[in-house]
């Protein structure tokens, strides 16, 4: 059981001295790409015709029941 320990240590050593040499990006970086992003998600929503997007509202609540299928009814993510 020590042995494990001691490797569960070196591992958790090991990932704290990635994350201290992980580079950071600067804020502008992100908001640059959170821009960009956001601006072709503008673009494609005002590209989509009226069918297509009750399609996607469907898919969406297809998509919320399943996740919340598996989950305790306290624990909803979408009501």
């Amino acid at each position: 059981m020590l042995a494990k320990e001691q490797v569960r240590e070196t591992a958790n050593e090991l990932f704290r001295l990635h994350l201290k040499n992980y580079p950071l990006w600067d804020n502008s970086s992100r908001i640059n790409l959170a821009q960009k992003f956001l601006e072709k998600r503008r673009n494609r929503l005002a590209q989509m015709t009226v069918s297509e997007m009750q399609e996607a509202e469907v898919a969406f609540d297809r998509f919320k029941v399943s996740i919340d299928s598996d989950r305790a009814v306290d624990a909803k993510l979408y009501l």
